[in-house]
């Protein structure tokens, strides 16, 4: 059996065939997303409102000092965000609450160790006679 003169199977195709596909043109209307205004840009968290975290924090450790500056970039931070409508209320809300702690504890500790010391002042001066 031979293959070399056979008869049959698909020749070229007739009558041009389909083209190739061009590309698509310019979206029509001037060139605007079809799809929507696309995803606006991050905005940024405020860095005072950072601050105020951090001073809040810090404040719990070091006296209530870092407290009172963590309270005034606390209030200063959260009208910059409602003005500007950057991100880091929560931060802000949460340094004002750590720095009013802060403040209040060691308000607490002074009062009471004051109070100790004149109530051992006066034990110890009602003790030796004087």
């Amino acid at each position: 059996m031979s293959y070399e003169n056979q008869s049959g199977g698909y020749g070229p195709p007739q009558g041009g065939g389909y083209g190739s596909p061009g590309g698509y043109g310019p979206p029509p209307g001037g060139g605007y997303d079809p799809y929507g205004y696309g995803a606006q840009p991050p905005r940024g968290n405020n860095g005072m409102a950072i601050a105020a975290l951090i001073m809040g924090i810090a404040g719990l450790f070091v006296c209530g000092v870092t407290s009172i500056v963590g309270i005034v970039l606390g209030h200063i931070s959260l009208g910059q965000i409602k003005r500007t409508h950057e991100e880091g209320r929560g931060m802000a809300i949460a340094g004002l609450v750590l720095s009013y702690f802060g403040v209040a504890c060691w308000l607490l500790v002074l009062v009471m160790a004051l109070a100790l010391g004149w109530w051992g002042f006066a034990a110890s001066s009602s003790l030796s006679g004087y």
